[in-house]
């Protein structure tokens, strides 16, 4: 338990705020070098673990509906798909409305707790889908929804405990911000990763060697995810001063400082957008992995699999998927430790290119009877590439890139997944064509739709999120010159 406030341990100074020279037989230092190192060690080790517990609860509530997502398409075909689409369709609106409010509000864990229950609630609707055909569809939709508007502030207050950690972690190491940003993001990427990697073979493991059925895995699902959010509450929240100058604006420029209502609130995720030009820029590459993870599940997993492995069951699905995750979570600790060497900058590019390597084998071997397990295996490991940087460096950069409104920046961020994850679930059902080829596709159901275009958009989305991002780093490096500038 920290009984000491960061306050308290920030006022802990070295040896030099101590003059010897003016030192009494009577007079006792009032600090010692000593004690300032030992305190700050306790602490560095507390916030680690701290930081750690949440990491393992979050990412295993979260695993559980990565594993239902990743199937929704395979089991449900186009109920599943649908079931996607309003997910995140509930997501963006969750994060365009009350992502924000809801964070400052009830403060980071809280939020996280409450997007943890209804993650929750929307496993434990895909229980009741398999129990009754009947409660098929409405199941769906209502798990979407709950799962959606939990997923749209989820994220926000992760990133803003992530944020008040990190600032701690560096005060308490000595570390810069951005070296404990790169540092802990390259952590939790590989816990959320890992984790996932575990759920998803349970799933396949239970199938393939218990016999069990999905009924089954849905039950552990739940009572797992259950479980997690319970156990946020032995998660620390941590004193932190509320200096409003990390959120307040200049107004000399004439600039409107943000002010703390309600209605402020609702719509900061908006005002950032169009307020601060570095994040229409980022918007990339978020979009890039929306859109990739969409094309991977509504698509590959849904239909490709089956054709190449001439598997009439979903088990080798959750293999594959673990295989991606499992690659994420081993690069995401490599590129925590090269972000500080050779630059985020490289690592967000490299991650982005890495997609080309996911919809690039489509636009050349479209035919699935073309495709062998090798080939398949490659698509996913690219797709794992990609992640490991979005999940672990991009995070990094955006709490390093909005310092100033960490909460606001990251809804924004989860807004701009969400549209890109809706997108991506709907446009394929949305691009229809009336001639069966090698991209006019049929689907399990019999309809026909055109790949192509959505292969295409993938790809032109990757130049514009490696643009974006350079143009956005300009402006952030702009800023930090003016920023020094006015503090001389």
């Amino acid at each position: 338990e920290m009984n000491i406030s960061v306050k308290e341990c920030e006022n802990l100074k070295p040896a030099e705020k101590f003059d010897s020279t003016n030192k009494t037989d009577d007079a006792e230092p009032e600090y010692y070098p000593s004690k300032a190192k030992d305190v700050k060690a306790t602490m560095l080790t507390s916030v680690t673990w701290n930081f750690v517990l949440m990491s393992i609860l979050f990412s295993v509530n979260h695993g559980c509906v990565v594993a239902c997502l990743s199937v929704a398409t395979a089991r449900l075909e186009s109920t599943g798909a649908w079931s996607s689409g309003i997910f995140y369709i509930a997501f963006i609106g969750s994060s365009l409305s009350v992502a924000t409010h809801l964070v400052k509000t009830l403060g980071s864990r809280f939020a996280m707790m409450l997007s943890m229950g209804c993650f929750s609630c929307y496993v434990a609707c895909f229980l009741l889908e398999t129990s009754s055909s009947a409660l098929e569809t409405p199941a769906a939709v209502i798990g979407a929804v709950i799962g959606g508007i939990g997923g749209g502030f989820a994220w926000t207050a992760q990133g803003a405990f992530f944020s008040e950690t990190f600032e701690i972690y560096a005060l308490m190491s000595d570390l810069s911000l951005s070296d404990s940003a790169s540092l802990l993001a390259g952590v939790f990427a590989f816990i959320f990763l890992a984790v996932e990697v575990l759920i998803r073979l349970l799933s396949s493991v239970l199938l393939n060697r218990t016999g069990v059925g999905w009924s089954t895995v849905f039950w552990i699902y739940t009572v797992i995810a259950f479980l997690s959010t319970i156990n946020m509450d032995f998660v620390k929240t941590y004193e932190m001063r509320k200096i409003k100058s990390n959120i307040k604006r200049d107004t000399s420029d004439g600039n409107k400082a943000p002010y703390y209502s309600i209605m402020s609130n609702l719509t900061a995720t908006l005002r950032i957008f169009r307020d601060d030009p570095k994040m229409k820029y980022m918007f990339g590459l978020n979009a890039i992995f929306g859109l990739s993870v969409a094309f991977i599940n509504s698509y590959v997993n849904g239909e490709f699999v089956d054709i190449v492995l001439n598997e009439e069951n979903d088990e080798f699905v959750g293999y594959l998927g673990a295989l991606s995750a499992a690659v994420s979570a081993i690069l995401s600790l490599l590129f925590g430790i090269l972000d500080n060497k050779i630059g985020k900058g490289y690592i967000l590019i490299l991650g982005t290119f890495s997609y080309v390597g996911v919809i690039l084998p489509f636009l050349v071997y479209p035919n699935a009877e073309d495709w062998g397990l090798f080939a398949l295996v490659m698509v996913y490991v690219f797709q794992g590439i990609g992640r490991a940087t979005y999940e672990g460096t991009l995070r990094a950069t955006f709490a390093e890139f909005f310092f100033q409104d960490k909460e606001v920046a990251f809804a924004n961020k989860n807004l701009q997944v969400g549209v890109s994850f809706a997108i991506g679930y709907v446009l394929p059902f949305l691009l229809r064509c009336n001639q069966p080829s090698n991209f006019c596709v049929s689907f399990s159901d019999g309809s026909l739709h055109d790949l192509l275009t959505f292969e295409l958009l993938i790809l032109f989305v990757i130049i514009l999120a490696i643009l974006g991002y350079w143009r956005a780093s300009v402006l952030y490096e702009k800023e930090k010159l003016e920023l020094l500038h006015r503090n001389k």
